[in-house]
């Protein structure tokens, strides 16, 4: 059985949108999610500053953390298969998950 990845846990996991063979990942799924045992969402994590990302600093962890300035885009939202995480990186406070979960929402137009 592979684990379980929780909301605001940074993640390394395939990389779903270049050529890179992993790109990090924040959980925002919780227990809520349909198939939660199996698959969880998570928003892409970067190194290209955008204006409209969410930088990740040293502050907002309250484990671990990622060797490069990071940013997360919330408008990038893909799911992923718990077996298919490489590994944990750290994990994120819930004021700097709930920034990135509300961004996520407004751009499917929840608010």
């Amino acid at each position: 059985m592979s684990a379980i990845y929780s909301r605001g846990i940074v993640v390394k996991g395939p990389d779903l949108l270049a050529e890179h063979s992993y790109r990090p990942y924040v959980c925002l799924s919780d227990d809520s999610h349909p198939f939660s045992e199996e698959e969880a969402l998570y928003a892409a994590v970067t190194t290209t500053r955008r204006g409209v990302s969410v930088p990740l600093g040293d502050s907002d962890f309250v484990s671990g953390g990622l060797p490069r300035e990071s940013y997360v885009n919330p408008w990038t939202i893909v799911s992923i298969r718990h077996s298919d995480i490489q590994q944990e990186e750290g994990r994120l406070d819930e004021q700097t998950v709930s920034k990135i979960a509300g961004d996520a929402a407004g751009y499917l137009g929840v608010e």
